[in-house]
């Protein structure tokens, strides 16, 4: 799931010997990876983001509690 967000920092990297003859060229990544400290950040931000764009609101007092306010045709007001 990490590899989904982008990575908000510049990190760059040695490739190693797996990358034939690109080994030992310096190397930026760009996508989140597991082991990286902002990893789960950035993730947890791209899912928010995503969440919003469908007109979800996030709740005051849990931020990762999402709900959607709706009108049933009767006029009762609920929350997805």
């Amino acid at each position: 799931a990490y590899l989904n967000a982008p990575c908000k920092e510049q990190i760059w990297i040695t490739a190693g010997p797996e990358f034939g003859e690109n080994a030992g060229k310096p190397m930026i990544i760009e996508r989140a990876l597991y082991g990286l400290k902002s990893s789960g950040a950035a993730w947890r931000q791209m899912l928010s983001d995503s969440i919003k764009k469908m007109a979800f609101t996030s709740s005051k007092g849990d931020p990762d509690l999402y709900f959607k306010p709706q009108v049933k045709p009767d006029g009762t007001k609920y929350y997805e």
